[in-house]
Order: structure tokens, then sequence, then C-alpha cells
């Protein structure tokens, strides 16, 4: 099962309940996967708000033919050291710091710093008074630092 499939299955429902998808992790073996989804509003999320997204997904979910029988539902907040999934999320995020892992060349690598811009192709952050640009297609894996 495709993520971006069940964000465009369960999207408008949890917006409709007040909600926006922050992202989607599917993960585990087909016969017993976990779906973990982030949610996030102005306000923040509640506790309750996890219970009535949880409640109506699994609803939404178990009539839908093509997802796996034997699941387990998660839904959260991002929290504080949010990920991003994707490249719209970090626009909301200029000039806070980001710890972003990351392949260079063939390496991988991880750093800290200050996300100056966004475009449709890089980030760029300052690090040292200096500006790395990380692509998108290289970013495995990034979060808002506290």
């Amino acid at each position: 099962m495709d993520t971006e499939y069940i964000k465009e299955v369960i999207e408008k429902d949890i917006e409709r309940l007040g909600c926006k998808v922050w992202g989607l992790e599917l993960f585990g073996r087909h016969s017993n996967q976990t779906l973990r989804i982030y949610i996030d509003n102005k306000e923040g999320i509640s506790v309750e708000d996890c219970e009535l997204v949880s409640k109506h997904v699994s609803k939404v979910l178990d009539t839908e033919n093509d997802f796996s029988e034997n699941y387990l539902l998660e839904v959260s907040s991002p929290g504080l050291d949010r990920k991003f999934f994707y490249k719209e999320q970090y626009k909301e995020f200029l000039k806070e710091n980001l710890k972003v892992t990351f392949f260079d060349d063939l390496n991988k690598k991880t750093i800290k710093g200050q996300l100056e811009e966004v475009d449709e192709i890089s980030i760029k952050l300052e690090i040292k008074d200096e500006i790395q640009e990380i692509p998108f297609s290289s970013i495995i894996k990034a979060n808002l630092l506290i």
C-alpha cells in the first residue's frame, strides 16, 4: 500500500474533522503493518483529536479493499521535533533550526543549521556563516530542532 494513496483516501475526511495530515508512515510486514498518521492544526493537537481521527480513519480504511486486514493504526501530533514529509512544509519554518540527514555524493551525512531558503528543488541551511544547499532528492530525514 502506498502512503500517497492512503493520504488521498483520508485527507479530506481529516480536514473536515478540523485537522490536516502532517505526514504518514507505513512500516512492518504486509501481514502486520503499522500505519502512523501525524495530524496537526493551528491550535495544536489534543488526545481527543487523535482519538476522533483514529476512529474515523479506521472506519474509512476498513472499507478500503486494497488495505491490509491486519494493521495497527497510530494517530499522533508531529511533536515539537516534527519530521518533515513534504517540500511545502519547510516554507513554514524559515529561520528555524533543522537537523537533516542526506546523501552527499555517496556518503550519508547529518548536519544542523538554520533554514534560510526553500525552492522547488532544494533547501538551504546556514551553518557557521556558510550556506549548504541540499536537494530534496538527497534528503533521507529532516527534523525541526528544539
